[in-house]
Formats: C-alpha cells, sequence, structure tokens
C-alpha cells in the first residue's frame, strides 16, 4: 500500500472523560447527526458483519471524490476507537472510480476531571499507483495544513467533539435521573 494522506486535528470536549464512550458513539451516530459535522458528509449506517465485528457505511465527498467507506471496528474503547475501511470506493466522475484504504482513529485524553480532548486522525493508502501519483501531484506545492484531506479533518473534528460531548452530558443527566 502507498501512503496517499494522513490528517490529524485536535478539539476540546467539555465533559469528563468518565462519561464518553467513543466506539458507542461511532457506531449509534445517526445519518442526521453525521452529516451535520461537515459540508461534505452525506450520510452514515451502521450495521454488523457475520462475525459480530461492528461496521459503519459512510458516504461523503472530499477532495473532489465522492467516496463510500466501509469502516469495519478494529480496535473498540472507550477512550480509543480505531476503524478500518479496506475497500474505500472514490468516485471521480460517473464512469470511474478507485479502491483506497482508510484508516480512522479517535481518541481522548483527559485534560482535568471536567474536559478531555478528542484527537482524530485519518490516514488513506492505496494500491493504485495512478491515484497515488496524482494525490501527491496535487498536495506537493500545498502547505500540510492546506491539503483537502486536512482542511476536512480540520472541519469535522470541532463537530465531531461538540457531539460527543453533547451526547455525554445527556447520559451523564439520564444516569442521575435514574438514580
Amino acid at each position: 500500500m502507498i501512503k496517499i494522506g494522513e490528517a490529524t486535528a485536535k478539539a476540546r470536549i467539555e465533559a469528563p472523560i468518565t462519561s464518553i464512550h467513543l466506539t458507542d458513539w461511532l457506531f449509534t451516530m445517526s445519518s442526521e447527526d453525521y452529516a451535520a459535522c461537515a459540508k461534505g458528509h452525506h450520510s452514515a449506517a451502521q450495521g454488523m458483519l457475520p462475525s459480530g465485528k461492528r461496521v459503519s457505511v459512510n458516504l461523503e465527498y472530499v477532495a473532489g471524490f465522492f467516496m463510500v467507506q466501509h469502516y469495519i471496528e478494529t480496535v473498540s474503547e472507550p477512550a480509543y476507537v480505531k476503524v478500518v475501511s479496506p475497500n474505500t470506493l472514490l468516485w471521480g466522475n460517473d464512469d470511474t472510480f478507485v479502491m483506497a484504504q482508510i484508516t480512522w482513529e479517535l481518541s481522548v485524553v483527559a485534560l482535568d476531571d471536567h474536559s478531555c480532548e478528542l484527537t482524530c486522525i485519518v490516514t488513506s493508502e492505496t494500491d493504485n499507483a495512478a491515484l497515488a501519483r496524482q494525490a501527491h501531484e496535487s498536495s506537493q506545492d500545498l502547505d500540510g495544513k492546506k491539503t483537502p484531506l486536512q482542511l476536512h479533518i480540520h472541519e469535522e473534528t470541532p463537530h465531531f467533539a461538540k457531539d460527543i460531548e453533547r451526547k455525554a452530558l445527556a447520559n451523564r443527566l439520564e444516569e442521575r435521573l435514574v438514580s
């Protein structure tokens, strides 16, 4: 596999780390919540493979490609989730697509008793030499902070953090009401 891009972004979550479960958040996110996190997001749906591993299918438009991602649960922990889409389809137009592998990692670390920091890392790879060459040529003159992938990750990560925060705080409130 040839790496064609990697991007990282961080955002603050105003909720205690003990109230956050990234894996549950990722695999219960509604299509509307996913679409609200970035301009290029279209929809998301979750399911389960015959093996019992969860999968999230995401549709988005990034860097001139319409993407269909099939993220498979790889690491599932409250403070860290890693999913891999080994067969992402990148549509450049109505007739042509190429394949890539996308790895998406989310982690949280406590900043204090009431807040934490979300880190979002996305790595894209391909076996398609033409796609790798195109990705390299289109980004070689760009500041690393200005690549389409990096701009997309910087856009979506704060929105992911706010969605995680909202749901974590709502769950804490529900737990207090039940107690």
